[in-house]
């Protein structure tokens, strides 16, 4: 089975924009294209989100649903608590639409959360510490896989999604089918865990999918006969879960008085919490973490674009009418999970010689030269210089050693190519322009060097050159063109491009009345000649009954004249 996130690498078109957004860098440059590292990531959905040609995909579990649907005589939908923030006002619709789509019954997650609170509170009673709450994977994986010590401090209570799978099982026997659908991809992750437990973890926005392909788009605010209610029964308090803060609020008041309780959502604030986490060992913390910024009413499985705020707002508006539900008579002998299956971390550390020699392969030999720009995606050089050497990282990623490059080698043919070259911007100013274009256009009685060159940087063209209708044309119109020009007793050919339309453009001069060009222009004369006559004559043989070999013979002659030898000779 493919991971939850995959990389769709034709559509993949190395921007390096997952890599920037990805809070733990799992993100693997390979033939300059972006993969996920499974071994690495933690499922959070940020390079979904973010990648501008949606190469970053979601694996789509409706297939399993579909498959599970026909396999099992009844199967139950685990529904997590966002969807009052997500499915507004349609409740009852799409309670309808999931049991059409051939489902039992549906269920709420928040039961499971319930069992969770009472457990947590059981837990925190005994004194045992500061814990981390367990509801969010991302935060498990986080942990287990990039701050060790904290992981020690996870809850050993399994997560709302497993208790109530659990929970259905235990009502409805284990022959029972259960699918999540919520806003969550790393719950993908948990459910391919626990497939004892959970057989099928689908997103809201593949739910919606699902139903729109099936039952159309229609079904919302159709007339029933006969309502559908959630089984067992409706959740209470703990519906609350999916926004920060959530779960500390639905423990009330019954919370034990010997903890401090604090929670914090998004991934960076949560890394600088477990980078400091030998700070909260020093009073007992119950700390709840999620990811998702917000909470889970903000995951990537979403399917509104609707403002955070107005989420929240939802979700409290049904929260306030919950009643306090009380699930122990059902709750299951297996709550505790002392292992969360997920493998440790396999960062390496490297020793600053190793990651200086790897600062000295991607071009980075002095202390001006690590400018720490995070166009890579990497916070610093040395980040960048130690995913080189982990080989999630190509020289090709640093965009300031590229342009580096690329201005080296433009400079290399500007200063080397023997025609005055000039490139102006929009104002007619000077960006750039070659030694050669001086010699035709300054009079400078030495040969100009580069302090020379710099000063001619920003200058005003018509210093040099009264013609500038043609560049002023490109800017205009960004045609190709060239024109014959006559200055200071010379004729000159230009070739004018553009480079950026309205903003950059170019010309290449070569002085026509030098001995060398005449002979070369001549020569190409001849062949056009010999090209043009030879059409001609191809065409009215056949009538005529001429032989177009002799004219050939004495237009090749006059191309033959002009020896190669006598080039250079020449010059």
């Amino acid at each position: 089975m493919i991971p939850a996130i995959y990389t769709e690498k034709t559509q993949c078109r190395d921007c390096y924009k997952c890599v920037r957004h990805c809070p733990v860098k799992a993100i693997r440059i390979e033939g300059s294209s972006a993969t996920v590292d499974h071994d690495l990531c933690i499922f959070c959905g940020r390079c979904v989100d973010v990648c501008p040609a949606g190469a970053k995909k979601v694996r789509d579990d409706v297939p399993r649903a579909r498959q599970l649907l026909t396999m099992k005589d009844k199967v139950y939908v685990s529904l997590a608590p966002s969807y009052a923030a997500i499915f507004p006002d349609e409740e009852q619709d799409l309670l309808r639409d999931l049991t059409q789509l051939g489902f039992a019954g549906v269920s709420e997650t928040a039961i499971g959360a319930e069992i969770i609170s009472t457990e947590q509170k059981s837990v925190l009673q005994k004194g045992t510490g500061t814990c981390i709450s367990s509801a969010c994977p991302s935060v498990r994986m986080l942990a287990q896989r990039y701050f060790p010590e904290a992981a020690k401090r996870i809850s050993p209570i399994s997560s709302p999604m497993i208790a109530h799978g659990r929970f259905l099982r235990r009502l409805y026997g284990d022959d029972i089918g259960v699918v999540f659908i919520g806003p969550c991809i790393a719950k993908k992750m948990e459910a391919d865990q626990y497939p004892e437990t959970v057989d099928v973890a689908l997103t809201f926005k593949e739910a919606a999918s699902w139903i729109e392909e099936t039952l159309g788009t229609d079904t919302a605010g159709m007339i029933h006969d006969n309502e559908t209610d959630f089984i067992p029964f409706k959740a209470g308090k703990a519906a609350l879960y999916p926004v920060d803060g959530g779960m500390i609020r639905s423990m009330g008041n019954s919370a034990p008085p010997n903890y401090r309780y604090f929670n914090q959502s998004g991934t960076s604030q949560i890394m600088d919490t477990l980078c400091n986490f030998a700070e909260l060992q020093k009073e007992d913390y119950f700390l709840e973490l999620m990811t998702c910024e917000g909470g889970c009413i903000n995951g990537p499985g979403s399917r509104t674009n609707q403002p955070s705020i107005t989420r929240r707002a939802r979700l409290f508006d049904t929260w306030e009418k919950r009643d306090v539900c009380s699930t122990m008579d059902y709750l299951p002998a297996d709550v505790l999970d002392t292992e969360w299956n997920i493998a440790g971390s396999v960062g390496t550390t490297y020793k600053q010689e190793e990651i200086e020699e790897a600062l000295k392969a991607l071009g980075k030999l002095t202390p001006e030269d690590r400018k720490n720009c995070g166009g890579c995606g990497y916070s610093t050089c040395e980040d960048f210089a130690r995913a080189y050497l982990d080989g999630k990282a190509e020289k090709e990623m640093c965009v300031t050693e590229m342009r580096k490059i690329a201005q080296h080698k433009v400079s290399a043919l500007l200063h080397t190519i023997p025609m005055g070259v000039v490139i102006v911007d929009y104002e007619m100013r000077i960006v750039e322009c070659n030694r050669n274009f001086l010699n035709l256009f300054a009079e400078i009685p030495f040969a100009p060097d580069i302090e020379v060159l710099k000063r001619a940087e920003g200058k005003r063209l018509t210093s040099f050159l009264s013609e500038t209708e043609p560049f002023q044309s490109l800017m205009d119109r960004g045609e190709i063109r060239e024109k014959i020009i006559q200055i200071n007793g010379k004729v000159m050919r230009g070739n004018f491009f553009p480079i950026q339309k309205g903003r950059l453009a170019g010309a290449v001069f070569q002085d026509i009345t030098a001995p060398a060009v005449k002979r070369e222009m001549v020569v190409k004369k001849a062949e056009e000649v010999i090209r043009k006559n030879l059409e001609s004559v191809q065409q009215i043989a056949g009538l005529l009954g001429e032989n177009a070999a002799e004219t050939e013979i004495i237009l090749n002659s006059l191309i033959d004249s002009f020896e190669p030898g006598e080039f250079r000779r020449s010059e």
